[in-house]
C-alpha cells in the first residue's frame, strides 16, 4: 500500500512538473501538446509525407510541442516569430542541429559555431560569394550547364534528379575546389560524388556510430572528403609559395632593368583561394581547420537545395506550359539584348526566370523550418519562452501564409509573374538575419544560368511528372524524376 502510494505521488509529481513545462508565464495558458507520444521524423518516415504545418498551426495555434529525432521541440509557426527567431540569433536563441549534422559537418562547419566565431568566419568567407566573384564564375557556370544540357539531349532519356545533382555539385566542386586537383577528373569526379552521397546520407541520421549504419558509412566518407581537402589545401599553399617566389625573381628583374612580371589579372581564383587570402581586420586568416571545414559546409549548402528545387521548378513549368512560353520569349529578348554570353547584365534581365525560381521556391519550398534554442528567457506568440527550449521554426507556414496572396482563390497557385516588380515580404527560403545563406545569391544566379541553357534551344519533357516524393531525411523524388530532353526544332 505505501509503494502505491509512493508510486502516486511520484506520478503527480511529474504530471505535475511536464503541465509546468507546457506552460506559457506571459499568458498562463498552456502550450498545446497534441502529439506527446510522436515524433515527426518517424511520421515522415512511416507515411512518405510531410505534415501539413498550416493545417498543424491552424489547429494548434502558433506554437505547440512536439518531437524531432527524439528531442523535445516548440513547433513555431508564425512570420513574426519567424522574424523575431531570425534577427534574434546570438541574443534571444541560437542555431541548434541535430548531434549527426554537427559531426559530419565537423567543429568549425558555420552551422556550429556561433557569436563572434560565427560572424568572423562568415565575414571571411563572404569574399567568395561577393557579387564581383560570381561575375568571375559566370563563364564557368555557363560551360558547366550548355556541357549538362548538350549531354542530356544526346542521351534522350534521363533522371532529372540525380543529372540535377550532377550539375549543382560539378559547379561548387570547380568553383570551390578547381578543376584538375583531384576531384574533376573522368575518374575522380565519380569517386567523389558517391563518397558525399554516402555522407550526405550519414548527415541526418541516428548518432549512432554501428558499423553498417549511415552514420557510420557518414563518417568515414567524411574522412574521405577532408583528406581530398586538405590536399587541395597543400596543393593550393604550395602554388602560393611557388608563385610568391616567381613573383619575387620578376620583380627583382624589373628592377634591374629586366621585364616585368606577367599579368594574371583575367584568371578567376577559386573559392578556397579567395577563403586562403581574406583576412580580418587583424590581418588574420582561416586556419587550415577552419577552412576544411567552411568548405565541406559550403559545399553541402552550395548545390543540394538547388538542385531540388530545379526539379521542383520543372513540376511546375510541365503543369503551366504558358510559363515555359514565357521563359522561352524571355531568353530570346535577353540574347538579342546582351548575346549567348551570360552576363551580370543579361541575369539582370531574366526577372521572369527569377521570379519562376522564387515561386517554386515559395509553393514547394525545400526547406522545412529551422531549429534554434533558447539563450535566455524571451516572448513569443504570448508566452514566455524559458532558456533552454529547442525550437523548430516552420518556412512552409510562413511562405504558405503569406498575406499578400491570402485574397486569391489559390494563394499556392504557381504564377512567377506575381514577383515582378514585388519585394521579398515572407519570401525567407534563404533564412534571414545573421544566418542569411551566405551563398542565396550564387543559388539564384547558377538555378537561371541552366534554366537559360534549357530555353533557350531545348524542350523538356517529364515522363512522370506526379510522382510521389520522399521527404525525409532530404526531399527528393520517389522515381528520380524521368525526363526527356530535346532540341527544341527536334521537338516540333
Amino acid at each position: 500500500m505505501v509503494a502505491l502510494v509512493v508510486v502516486v505521488l511520484l506520478l503527480a509529481m511529474a504530471a505535475a512538473v511536464f503541465v509546468a513545462t507546457q506552460r506559457g508565464t506571459g499568458s498562463g495558458a498552456a502550450i498545446p501538446n497534441p502529439k506527446p507520444f510522436s515524433d515527426l521524423v518517424f511520421e515522415v518516415t512511416l507515411t512518405g509525407g510531410f505534415p501539413n504545418m498550416v493545417k498543424l498551426h491552424a489547429a494548434h495555434g502558433p506554437v505547440f510541442w512536439w518531437r524531432l529525432l527524439g528531442r523535445r521541440m516548440l513547433m513555431v509557426g508564425s512570420y513574426e516569430a519567424a522574424k523575431q527567431l531570425l534577427m534574434g540569433e546570438g541574443t534571444l536563441v541560437r542555431a541548434d542541429y541535430p548531434p549527426s549534422v554537427k559531426q559530419m559537418l565537423g567543429p568549425w562547419g558555420m552551422v556550429n559555431i556561433h557569436g563572434k566565431s560565427y560572424t568572423r568566419i562568415k565575414r571571411l568567407a563572404q569574399a567568395g560569394f561577393t557579387p564581383k566573384a560570381i561575375r568571375g564564375y559566370l563563364p564557368r557556370i555557363q560551360a558547366i550547364a550548355e556541357e549538362g544540357v548538350q549531354r542530356w539531349a544526346a542521351e534522350g532519356d534521363i533522371l532529372a534528379y540525380p543529372e540535377m545533382k550532377w550539375y549543382t555539385f560539378r559547379v561548387a566542386v570547380e568553383l570551390f575546389l578547381g578543376v584538375g586537383t583531384g576531384w574533376t577528373g573522368p575518374q575522380d569526379f565519380p569517386a567523389v560524388s558517391a563518397t558525399f552521397a554516402t555522407w550526405l546520407e550519414g548527415l541526418f541520421s541516428f548518432p549512432v556510430a554501428i558499423p553498417g549504419t549511415a552514420f557510420a558509412r557518414g563518417l568515414k566518407a567524411r574522412d574521405e572528403l577532408m583528406r581530398r581537402i586538405h590536399a587541395s589545401l597543400e596543393l593550393l599553399e604550395q602554388r602560393r609559395a611557388a608563385k610568391g617566389s616567381s613573383d619575387d625573381a620578376a620583380r627583382g628583374d624589373a628592377a634591374a632593368g629586366g621585364p616585368a612580371p606577367a599579368s594574371n589579372g583575367a584568371e578567376q581564383p577559386i573559392l578556397m583561394e579567395l577563403l586562403m587570402a581574406s583576412r580580418d581586420e587583424r590581418g588574420e586568416g582561416l586556419t587550415r581547420d577552419q577552412l576544411a571545414d567552411t568548405v565541406l559546409t559550403l559545399l553541402f549548402a552550395g548545390h543540394d537545395t538547388s538542385s531540388t528545387t530545379l526539379v521542383r521548378i520543372f513540376q511546375h513549368l510541365h503543369a503551366h506550359p504558358e510559363a515555359v512560353t514565357r521563359l522561352r520569349q524571355e531568353q530570346a529578348e535577353v540574347v538579342v539584348k546582351h548575346g549567348t554570353a551570360i552576363t551580370e547584365a543579361a541575369l539582370a534581365d531574366m526577372q521572369y526566370a527569377d521570379g519562376a525560381l522564387r515561386e517554386a521556391m515559395r509553393v514547394t519550398p525545400i526547406i522545412a523550418g529551422f531549429p534554434r534554442i533558447a539563450l535566455k528567457d524571451f516572448e513569443l506568440c504570448g508566452y514566455t519562452i524559458p532558456a533552454g527550449t529547442r525550437l523548430q521554426c516552420s518556412l512552409q507556414h510562413t511562405l504558405h501564409t503569406d498575406s499578400r496572396w491570402q485574397a486569391e482563390d489559390d494563394p499556392l497557385a504557381f504564377k512567377p509573374e506575381r514577383w515582378l516588380g514585388q519585394r521579398d515580404g515572407a519570401w525567407i527560403p534563404f533564412g534571414g538575419g545573421p544566418r542569411l545563406c551566405l551563398g542565396w545569391l550564387m543559388a539564384m544566379v547558377e538555378m537561371k544560368v541552366l534554366l537559360a541553357a534549357i530555353f533557350r534551344g531545348h524542350v523538356l519533357t517529364l515522363q512522370e511528372p506526379n510522382e510521389p516524393w520522399m521527404l525525409f531525411p532530404l526531399a527528393r523524388p520517389k522515381h528520380g524524376m524521368p525526363a526527356r530532353i530535346t532540341e527544341a526544332e527536334a521537338a516540333a
